[in-house]
């Protein structure tokens, strides 16, 4: 009978755990999981403050996924300081368990060494790396770790749990319910709790660098950086509805665009000055009449090759790879000039454009809330079939729109008007891209026979 008690699985007594010792274990286990869960908080905050990718931009976390970082972090903590709590009421030998009970041993060694196997089991799977650095890629958490992330929650506090359960077996499962309710109330209390000042953080990121949000669009040019090099403009308007410039986190407004500009060029050698493309980033909202009076004073200093940025819809290459819409600045743009002070620089005869030009046509598009096509409305949806209808060498598209339309309605005609440019080109040509290296001369010849047959002509006028 003695031998049969001593290597038998005992009951716990938890009335025989001095008051005082339970207490301190109690609260060890509580400051463990505040820690746990300090440590987490400012280790996902100093990845996403450390930003990657060519556009550099802040990471702001919505709300809805912070809250789930922090309930999946508080979920950790509190598995992690529940462990803590029993490993400290059994590690003290008392009447709840002999010292030489193999459940004691049980126990002990499961709450010591859950830590341990949580970390070789996370990294085992690849959470380890996913789960922390998600917070500071652009992925949403509940579609691509939310599910992994809650299954990896209840394994963990199953695995605390297996070696309880085999001591209580009166009542069991009402002491696991109350002990379950006890933990889940407990990590939605941790997760509300924010360690470090975030949104004083992400205001002065935003400060430093203005994020945007950016046009949508169904098509975007294949810019390939080794044929032009680039120099990038930010704008928006401040509190007093003022515009301003930021060129790479200097704030400027549209009186240092001649200087930014002559500052670039300095940079590169005069051979390269044609192929500058200056690109433009501006939030959706934008009203157009800002961005093409900055325009209008890039086509005075003679640069006429702007890029407009857009939207990136790749979750893979979204932080590094810009794309963006290729556009030459027209001569009607200087209807809305700002200033007249600086001197114009000497264009090249194909940056004018003559009225008196014998044009089949000059098609008018009005841009609005509504699209007209000379004269008639014509779907968003049904824009890119429309102008394949009218492209050809002598037909003159000229946009026309007032001061109230917005950047995002403009990236939308644009961009549907070069995606039926580029792909009449493509359904015509005869020698392709792949083909370039064993015959390059005529697959340029090709490409410039395309450009002539589907041209991209493109004047404003500004009601």
């Amino acid at each position: 009978m003695k031998l049969n008690r001593r290597f038998n699985y005992s009951r716990i007594n938890l009335k025989a755990v001095p008051k005082f010792w339970v207490v301190i274990s109690i609260v060890m286990g509580l400051l463990s999981a505040l820690t746990i869960y300090s440590f987490f908080y400012v280790i996902r905050e100093a990845f996403r403050v450390m930003t990657f990718g060519f556009e550099n931009f802040p990471y702001i976390l919505s709300e809805e996924d912070r809250y789930l970082y922090n309930l999946f972090f508080a979920g950790l903590s509190v598995i992690f300081g529940n462990s803590m709590t029993i490993a400290l009421l059994l590690s003290k030998p008392s009447n709840a368990l002999s010292k030489r009970s193999p459940l004691r041993k049980l126990i002990l060694n499961d709450q010591v060494f859950l830590n341990f196997n949580f970390f070789y089991w996370f990294a085992k799977m690849g959470m380890c790396f996913f789960v922390l650095s998600m917070c500071c890629m652009d992925f949403d958490f509940t579609p691509y770790v939310g599910f992994l992330s809650t299954l990896l929650l209840v394994v963990m506090y199953l695995d605390s749990w297996k070696g309880l359960s085999r001591a209580f077996k009166n009542n069991r499962f009402k002491f696991q319910a109350l002990h379950l309710s006890l933990i889940i109330l407990l990590t939605f209390c941790l997760s509300k709790l924010d360690v470090i000042d975030h949104k004083t953080l992400d205001a002065s990121a935003i400060k430093s660098r203005p994020m945007y949000a950016l046009p949508h669009s169904d098509f975007y040019d294949e810019i390939y950086k080794f044929n032009y090099r680039e120099t990038k403009l930010s704008l928006k308007l401040n509190v007093n509805s003022e515009l301003e410039i930021w060129h790479y986190g200097r704030r400027g407004n549209i009186n240092d665009l001649y200087a930014i500009i002559a500052s670039e060029r300095i940079s590169i050698r005069e051979e390269l000055i044609p192929y500058l493309y200056v690109r433009i980033s501006a939030d959706k909202s934008l009203a157009l009449k800002h961005i093409k009076k900055v325009e209008a004073l890039l086509y005075r200093i003679n640069q006429r090759n702007i890029i407009y940025d857009v939207y990136n819809d790749d979750l893979l290459t979204r932080r590094f790879e810009r794309r963006g819409i290729k556009f030459k600045i027209p001569y009607t743009v200087m209807k809305l000039e700002p200033y007249k002070l600086i001197p114009p620089m000497p264009l090249r005869e194909v940056a004018y454009f003559d009225r008196s030009r014998d044009f089949n046509k000059i098609l008018t598009v009005e841009i609005g809330n509504i699209v007209k096509m000379d004269g008639v409305i014509v779907g968003k949806e049904t824009l890119k079939e429309d102008f394949k209808k009218y492209i050809i060498r002598d037909v003159m598209f000229e946009y026309s729109y007032d001061d109230l339309l917005i950047f995002q309605d403009y990236i939308k005609v644009l961009s549907a008007h070069r995606a039926a440019v580029f792909e009449l080109r493509e359904q015509h040509q005869t020698i392709f891209i792949e083909d370039t290296y064993r015959d390059n001369k005529n697959y340029r010849e090709d490409q410039y026979k395309l450009k002539l047959k589907f041209p991209m002509l493109l004047i404003e006028n500004f009601d």
